[in-house]
């Protein structure tokens, strides 16, 4: 209830799925995806992803890559929540990849508006680390998780860091390959 507060919604967010980008300047770069089902890890619906951009290293394109190859899979179930591990840029590139898969091309438009209703019902927000800020495109100022309820603080803290730590540990995984095969 406290979430569906903070968010303006009347839905019940019963999936949230959190994402986080792992890299080392650009270098094996990782994407994570873990899922809570009513407050408690889903560990079955976790996924990793590899980040194909290649370049500069550029979090906010890495971001976009990650949310749109997620949302590519409709017969993975859409959260009522994403939570992205980051600030603005990374909210923003996370809203980008929603409406550009919203916009169906003259082909899809059948079929795509059912995809672009549901996609456009998912609430999105980013929590960025530094002094725990919450951004959501319906506010202007982010919220310090600090003035909300501890149950729903510990909640989005603890998805955040479970992300993370996912994402890093498939991000190591990669290193310790690439490092076997360079030896």
């Amino acid at each position: 209830k406290e979430l569906q507060t903070l968010l303006k919604t009347k839905k019940r967010i019963r999936r949230i799925e959190a994402y986080d980008i792992s890299n080392i300047q650009g270098h094996h770069s990782t994407g994570s995806m873990v899922t809570f089902l009513k407050g408690r890890p889903a560990k079955e619906w976790y996924r990793k992803f590899k980040i194909y951009i290649t370049g500069k290293p550029n979090d906010f394109a890495m971001m976009q890559e990650l949310v749109s190859r997620r949302l590519n899979h409709p017969e993975w179930p859409y959260p009522d929540l994403m939570l992205i591990d980051g600030g603005k840029g990374q909210l923003s590139s996370a809203l980008k990849a929603i409406s550009t898969l919203a916009r169906p091309s003259y082909e899809q438009l059948g079929r795509a508006k059912v995809q672009r209703d549901k996609l456009q019902k998912i609430k999105v927000v980013a929590l960025a680390k530094r002094n725990n800020e919450l951004f959501s495109p319906k506010r202007t100022h982010p919220v310090l998780l600090k003035n909300l309820p501890q149950e729903v603080s510990n909640l989005l803290l603890h998805i955040r860091d479970e992300a993370h730590r996912f994402a890093i540990s498939y991000h190591r995984k990669l290193r310790g390959i690439d490092a076997l095969k360079s030896s």
